[in-house]
């Protein structure tokens, strides 16, 4: 009963919207027969729910019928007057992924029962975690203590035949430093001769290069090993105290010791070795050639003050090697590495015990940063830098497995494909901590800079080939992202990331400040490893080799910052990129007296200097600038500072140098160059192309000073 009332009031309204079409028959009801409607409400209870009833069902059909026909008409309308999506909406949805969702897995390609058959055995020998984790830690201290002997047995303390201390070198160890170093006459590298000592090498210095222009006479050398002399040529001396012919194996003193050793034939490139120095005094002509290992050394046709010999040490000498290419330096790390890998499926376990020993080989074996040498031993120094380098590197490689490698790639890798996992990410983080030899021996770009790109052969078409093989790999890595519907995140993080690129890239374009943009290789690991967050193969070999860039790139360099002082970027040998030289007044004066010959040189005051540098861009209040902040002259002859004074206490037009030299003595070429002295340190600024002194005394002027 309620429900039919309610029926009726539900559908009253439809009943009076439809009182028009009925509106004859309901007139000549109410006409003929008023009264029928108070007749029907005492009609019995029960017929009147039955006809209230299918009077309803009927109103009901016919509000069924009508509104499927509204709606129909409504809907058309919307469709017709509906927007379409934007360019943006669609490019948005797009962009944000695939509409069928994928979640990438790794299967193993090939007999899982195989690759986890290490593990299982393990777990069925050790069915508990305690035993396992008590067998992983007799294995860290197995190889630490395995390490830590062969290390000290070869870069300790180690005395030669005579009981005195076997001095260690590094790469670049040298006896006499780049440009002035040594300051006016050498004073600060002295003694020049009659001294000797036994010294050892490491392995793999063939190929390291100078990597800013120094001069050799009259020319500049760059991207070579740094071996002036030792060539296989006899000739007559050119002084009268030495009698005979010249000795073989003779270098200029500023070469570096171990690549000369290794260009004598003393010592190898693959394990390094020992050797014995001695140092000549001032010695003239060094001859350049082809030697040991495939180093050519350079010629110098002049004197100079220091010079030293390398012979191989006495037959009695030990000299123990643990160097990168040797099985007993690397192979207890890469057996560490391997066991962890394949007896586990712990991401963290595997991730840092890589990390830790790969960083500590790295850092006092395969690439150890250079420390200052020739000293008794190197070892305390390099495991001080070690742990200055290795916890903020920790932290860092922290940060990068709990975002990056512990939830996806590493974690979710089914023990199945253990070996898989092992060769691809293992492989490729060792390719990566040892690129020294791996990658940097192929790819001829030394630094990302503007300098190396301009003067280093073949370097802009390595870096074009880099960045073809990251687009790619970007490109490839970012459709994985877009199969799992996971891109507008890391596109709003590189967003940001490329815009602080462009600031950088900007700044260094224009100078500010001398800030130079400087894209290291740990910076590019950094930037890179969020898009190896996905379980994939590639993206295991891509992880892998970034981490490893990341090692080798802070265990040799540490955490050098990405936007550089020029300063910093150039070194202690490099150029500053300045012009301003002192310019010479006229020719120098030359006496060719019996047989003491002298030449003397006068140079232009500031503001005459100045002038005639204007066309090289020194104009207006930046000329006022630089003359306010020069505060000397210096003189290279031969490239030995030999003379040094100061504005204040001489005025550059009244300073006189003047050089001599005893004409029966010195039969060869002298070469003179000039810089304008800065700073309370009296740095100096680049020096000028050099003018020639020849043995016969006449004058020929370089570029750069005239």
């Amino acid at each position: 009963m309620d429900m039919n009332h309610s029926n009726q009031a539900q559908y009253i309204g439809l009943q009076q919207d439809n009182k028009e079409d009925h509106h004859e028959n309901s007139s000549s009801s109410n006409s003929s027969s008023p009264n029928i409607v108070n007749d029907s409400h005492h009609q019995p209870e029960d017929e009147d729910e039955e006809a209230q009833l299918l009077s309803t069902e009927d109103y009901i059909e016919e509000f069924e019928v009508d509104d499927t026909e509204v709606m129909t008409k409504y809907n058309s309308r919307a469709r017709h007057h509906q927007k379409k999506p934007g360019i943006f909406h669609r490019l948005l949805t797009f962009v944000s992924g695939s509409s069928h969702r994928q979640r990438l897995s790794l299967s193993p390609c090939f007999l899982g029962s195989v690759q986890s058959f290490p593990r299982v055995t393990l777990e069925r020998f050790l069915p508990a975690s305690w035993q396992r984790a008590t067998l992983l830690v007799f294995g860290l201290l197995l190889w630490l203590t395995i390490f830590s002997l062969s290390l000290i047995h070869s870069k300790g303390t180690l005395l030669d035949t005579n009981g005195e201390v076997v001095r260690h070198l590094d790469c670049v160890s040298t006896l006499w430093g780049a440009g002035n170093e040594c300051g006016v006459d050498g004073e600060r590298c002295k003694p020049f001769g009659n001294v000797s000592f036994t010294f050892r090498c490491p392995a793999d210095c063939r190929q390291v290069q100078v990597l800013n222009p120094r001069w050799v006479g009259e020319r500049q050398e760059v991207y070579r090993p740094w071996v002036i002399g030792g060539g296989n040529v006899s000739t007559p001396l050119a002084t009268e105290h030495d009698m005979g012919t010249r000795k073989e194996g003779v270098y200029r003193g500023d070469s570096f010791i171990c690549q000369a050793a290794m260009h004598a034939g003393v010592i190898s490139d693959s394990q390094g070795g020992c050797g014995v120095v001695g140092l000549v005094g001032e010695y003239y002509s060094f001859f350049g050639g082809a030697g040991g290992e495939d180093i050519t050394s350079l010629g110098f046709d002049s004197w100079f003050p220091m010079a030293f010999s390398v012979r191989p040490a006495p037959s009695g000498q030990k000299c123990p090697q643990m160097e990168m290419k040797t099985a007993r330096s690397l192979a207890p790390t890469v057996l560490l590495t391997f066991l962890v890998s394949v007896l586990t499926t712990s991401a963290t376990t595997l991730f840092f015990i890589s990390f830790v020993s790969i960083f500590v080989h790295v850092g006092l074996v395969s690439d150890p940063p250079n420390v200052a040498g020739p000293t008794d031993t190197i070892l305390p120094q390099l495991i001080s830098i070690l742990f200055e380098r290795l916890l903020p590197a920790t932290f860092a490689a922290a940060v990068l497995f709990y975002t990056c490698s512990r939830s996806t790639t590493l974690r979710d890798t089914p023990s199945s494909a253990n070996l898989e996992k092992t060769i691809l990410w293992l492989g490729a983080l060792w390719v990566g901590a040892l690129s020294n030899f791996t990658l940097e021996s192929w790819i001829p770009l030394s630094r990302l800079s503007a300098h190396d790109l301009r003067e280093q052969p073949g370097a802009v078409l390595a870096l074009i080939g880099i960045l073809a093989v990251i687009t790619l790999t970007v490109a490839y890595q970012a459709y994985c992202f877009w199969l799992e519907r996971r891109v507008l995140p890391y596109l709003a993080f590189y967003s940001v990331v490329l815009a602080g690129l462009a600031i950088g890239a900007i700044v260094s374009i224009n100078g500010w400040g001398t800030l130079e943009l400087r894209i290291h290789h740990y910076v590019l690991a950094l930037l890179l490893f969020p898009l190896t967050s996905i379980q994939t193969r590639p993206a295991l070999v891509y992880q892998g080799l970034l981490l490893g860039l990341f090692v080798n790139g802070i265990a040799r360099w540490g955490f050098d910052s990405v936007i550089q002082t020029a300063e910093a970027l150039r070194g202690s040998d490099g150029l500053l990129g300045s012009s301003l030289v002192p310019v010479v007044d006229g020719q120098p004066l030359v006496y060719l007296r019996e047989e003491m010959w002298s030449i003397a040189f006068k140079w232009k005051g500031l503001n005459e200097t100045l002038a005639a540098l204007v066309p090289q861009g020194l104009v207006g209040r930046q000329a006022k600038e630089e003359m306010d902040r020069l505060q000397g002259v210096s003189v290279m002859v031969n490239d030995v500072e030999r003379y040094r004074r100061y504005f204040a206490e001489e005025t550059l037009e009244d300073q006189v140098f003047r050089w001599e030299r005893d004409s029966k003595v010195v039969k060869t070429p002298e070469y003179f160059r000039f810089a304008f002295l800065v700073g309370e340190d009296g740095m100096s600024l680049d020096y000028s192309g050099a003018g020639t002194w020849f043995g016969n005394g006449t004058w020929s002027s370089g570029p750069g000073f005239y």
